[in-house]
């Protein structure tokens, strides 16, 4: 379950690895100039809007797109570790369409050798997420496309697909569920 508070959510902007749509997992692969431009986008996508603090996902694609969308604002920034992608194991570097495993993952069917089963991750991850919304004022997470699986999941989100890389959403509980606003 998740805690009922409004949040905003970034996933981080491309890598190469994006790109050339690899696993890259628990791999600190850096953002390309194209995900720096999305960065610098983002932050002016939110720039009315107001949120108190930036938790991001320790991996670096995270923490530049957290530190980038922060540059002007200046505020606190947060390393969560429970809110870094999921270990895709010996699947981390490989192309994702030569191995394409996403529905018997999410189904709990598989679990890459040497990584990360879906049920441990996603308790992983909305452990990382309610960390985050049980402190004061409304956050900002930087994260992945793969934590934001489980999230929209327990909130019962109908998505096509991932989110696109640094486009913002903003997540607000309503009644008894939830809705998704594309900024």
């Amino acid at each position: 379950m998740i805690i009922r508070k409004p949040f905003f959510y970034l996933r981080h902007g491309q890598t190469d690895f994006n790109l050339e749509k690899r696993y890259q997992g628990s791999m600190d692969i850096p953002l390309n100039e194209t995900g720096i431009a999305q960065a610098h986008a983002a932050r002016e996508v939110l720039r009315p809007h107001r949120f108190d603090r930036i938790y991001s996902s320790p991996l670096d694609r995270a923490w530049r797109t957290a530190e980038i969308v922060n540059a002007e604002r200046k505020q606190p920034l947060a390393k969560i570790p429970e809110l870094a992608e999921m270990n895709f194991g010996h699947l981390e570097g490989t192309v994702v369409e030569a191995v394409s495993l996403r529905e018997e993952w999410l189904e709990g069917r598989f679990t890459p050798p040497e990584g990360e089963s879906y049920p441990s991750f996603t308790k992983r991850a909305l452990g990382g997420l309610n960390h985050v919304l049980r402190m004061e004022g409304v956050p900002l997470i930087v994260a992945h496309g793969g934590v934001f699986w489980p999230i929209a999941a327990a909130m019962k989100l109908e998505m096509d697909g991932n989110l696109p890389n640094a486009h913002p959403v903003y997540l607000r509980p309503t009644g008894t569920g939830w809705k998704m606003d594309i900024l």
